[in-house]
């Protein structure tokens, strides 16, 4: 028989090991509620997976449509079109031209005549020989033509001068078809300008130009000097057109390189749809800009995302065009990441739905404020969704970043969507500056920028260049 000792200590250990048993079992319960949570979560992850594997297939599908397509469009150049309704085979092929009886297009008749020349038919047939019968009738032919050589109109002027007693010396008054102390007048000088910074032509072109149609010898360094000095009786104009600019309710701006005598300078652009300003600076900081603006104005900038737009105390607007580029990028390459994919593919698709957006409000501007919260809030939320990879989580910083500037232009109908406005203004000093290298001095980048921007607002005002510069000129 156990002794009480021994009863006491079986009984003590049965106790602990119930104790342990409970323990183990409720471990068990709880790995067992685990277990079934992670296969829930399983089945959950299983399912987003097969998902994004559909989304991802689909955006393969499309891409490789869109390279069938590119493929397709490569080739088009190469391929014998089909006329827009071109008949089907078999069927009789459809007359050409406009139907008969429709009135007639053409050139117009010229409404100034120089010159009238009499054609006889002569007194036999050029074909046959036989003499030419009966009273002629007579038809009308017009053709406009140039001269090869149209030679320079030399003027002399007798210009008489007479004494003023106040003044005490004689008086005369002023020739306006040239600048005092000038041989040559101001059609030629502005020609000269209108040659070399709207058409972007070397001085020695111009040289050529003036020699084979005109006739007129001119030396390269005389063409220079003769650009410099307009440039600086334009200096007026140009202050008018800096007041001009502070004055609007948008401007695009952008920036590219202009070299002068090798050093890196910059070229801005200040543009909208009434004025076209330039600028050229050592600077491509934000002091540009803010000096440029000044304290006066008061409208929205519209940028690409360099940092030296950010600074400035205006209302500021930035480019979708800039953005969406870059989330195309993501979408090149023969094998290029899925989620970059998606995440252009949903940008674009969202741009595309505020400008739709933008169309049914049309008629009433009121609504856009309701427009730009349901965008912002879509917009944000494509932001903050947990992108993988580096390009994307760059790309939607940016969009935080800059949310609002993104969609002010759902707010405001002067601002556009995009800064291609500016970009396109560039392309014309892009193109000079790739022939000249840029300019040889600093005055020469004045000159430039400054007959640029009066050239191109006034052709975005409607004004013709010639006849403003010449009453400009004139009047200085």
């Amino acid at each position: 028989m156990l002794s009480k000792n021994g009863s006491l200590e079986t009984s003590t250990e049965n106790k602990r090991l119930r104790s342990k048993l409970s323990e183990s079992q409720a471990e068990v319960k709880r790995l067992k509620e685990e277990l079934k949570q992670a296969l829930a979560e399983k089945k959950e992850i299983a399912g987003q997976l097969a998902k994004a594997k559909e989304r991802i297939a689909e955006l393969e599908a499309e891409r490789k449509k869109l390279g069938e397509e590119m493929a397709s469009l490569k080739q088009a150049p190469f391929k014998k079109k089909k006329r827009k309704g071109q008949p089907k085979e078999g069927t009789k092929p459809k007359k050409r031209g406009r139907k008969k009886g429709h009135k007639g297009s053409g050139r117009s008749k010229p409404e100034r005549v120089d010159f009238t020349e009499f054609i006889s038919a002569g007194e036999s047939c050029p074909d046959c020989g036989r003499e030419l019968k009966g009273q002629g009738v007579q038809r009308e032919r017009f053709v406009e033509d140039i001269e090869a050589v149209r030679p320079t109109i030399v003027t002399r002027y007798i210009i008489e001068r007479r004494w003023c007693p106040e003044c005490r010396s004689y008086k005369e008054s002023p020739v306006s078809s040239a600048l005092p102390k000038h041989r040559l007048g101001l059609r030629t000088m502005l020609f000269v300008v209108y040659q070399k910074v709207a058409l972007g032509l070397s001085y020695r072109k111009i040289k050529k130009e003036l020699a084979l149609y005109f006739g007129l010898s001119l030396s390269t360094a005389t063409l220079s000097v003769m650009v410099a000095e307009v440039a600086h009786l334009f200096g007026p104009a140009y202050a008018r057109l800096i007041k001009l600019m502070r004055q609007q309710g948008a401007i695009h701006i952008d920036e590219t390189s202009w070299p002068i005598d090798g050093q890196l300078h910059w070229l801005w652009i200040f543009v909208n749809d009434v004025v076209s300003l330039y600028l050229i600076s050592r600077s491509r900081g934000s002091k540009v800009p803010k000096a440029l603006l000044g304290t006066e104005f008061e409208g929205t900038i519209i940028s690409d995302f360099f940092a030296a737009y950010s600074p400035l105390e205006v209302q500021k607007a930035k480019c979708w065009a800039h953005l969406l580029r870059d989330s195309h990028d993501l979408t090149k390459g023969q094998s290029p990441d899925p989620e970059g994919l998606v995440f252009h593919h949903d940008l674009h698709a969202l741009f595309v739905e505020m400008g739709l957006a933008l169309e049914q409000v049309a008629a009433d501007e009121t609504q856009r404020p309701e427009v730009h919260q349901q965008m912002r809030t879509k917009l944000l939320a494509l932001a903050q969704k947990d992108w993988q990879t580096p390009d994307c989580q760059r790309l939607a910083k940016r969009i935080s970043k800059y949310l609002d500037e993104l969609l002010l232009w759902l707010l405001d109908p002067q601002v556009a969507p995009d800064n291609n406005l500016a970009e396109r203004g560039l392309r014309p000093a892009v193109v000079t500056r790739k022939t000249s290298f840029g300019s040889r001095s600093k005055q020469g980048a004045q000159a430039f920028a400054r007959l640029l921007s009066l050239i191109r607002s006034w052709e975005a005002q409607g004004r013709d260049f010639f006849s403003m510069a010449t009453s400009v000129l004139s009047s200085s």
